[in-house]
């Protein structure tokens, strides 16, 4: 019970970016709003399961309609940032869809724990990180430690190449004790913690919304 409790803590830390998101929403480039919307989206997706763990018993179902939102806009981020191209991003779209139905209404059922699209979307986002980290470290020649985009980057690699490892032992049905399996899930939801405090010190740092005078 000590544990299921941290583990509902840790999840919720998101709750700090989303207020510090909703403070700085007006003020800040739009290309970061698909950011701000994802943070909301975890933080009211973490709430709805809370809810549903505790009347229904489970949270499979939002939880898998969840990550393909979840992926659709992190997708659509990296495309507003220029980190991918329109055709790539429209071909990842296409797949990420595709690969979810597959998953979760063809292959498995929608109220199942399903691991197959975790796996592959996480993967496209640490291969959408690793293209955005690279232009940065070409093409900056600043320190990148206050970059908002590359402490988003950082804190996407982190969580989703731990997300992907965790999820291959869920799609496998890999036979593991009971404090085994537990441990594995800690070092998830830890990841979480810590890239939820990364996005809360992006939000800081992003710049605001270049205002624009007409001359006269």
């Amino acid at each position: 019970m000590h544990g299921f409790f941290l583990n509902i803590f840790l999840n919720h830390s998101v709750v700090i970016a989303a207020a510090i998101a909703v403070l700085r929403f007006k003020i800040i480039d739009k290309n970061f709003q698909p950011f701000i919307f994802f943070i909301w989206l975890g933080l009211i997706n973490e709430t709805l399961s809370l809810v549903l763990i505790y009347t229904k018993g489970s949270n499979t179902v939002n939880s898998n309609v969840y990550v393909l939102l979840e992926s659709l806009l992190i997708l659509y981020l990296f495309f507003s940032w220029d980190s991918i191209s329109k055709p790539l991003y429209s071909l990842l779209m296409f797949a990420a869809v595709s690969v979810w139905i597959t998953d979760n209404l063809v292959v498995h059922n929608i109220n199942g724990n399903n691991s197959v699209f975790r796996i592959f979307y996480s993967f496209i986002i640490i291969f959408c990180s690793l293209i955005q980290v690279n232009k940065l470290v070409i093409s900056e020649r600043v320190s990148l430690i206050k970059n908002p985009v590359f402490l988003i980057c950082i804190a996407f690699l982190a969580y989703y190449a731990c997300k992907a490892f965790v999820e291959v032992f869920n799609a496998f049905h890999l036979s593991l004790s009971h404090s085994c399996n537990r441990s594995i899930f800690t070092i998830l939801y830890l990841a979480d913690f810590l890239s939820n405090l990364i996005y809360a010190i992006a939000l800081l740092c992003i710049p605001r919304k270049q205002l624009f005078t007409m001359p006269y």
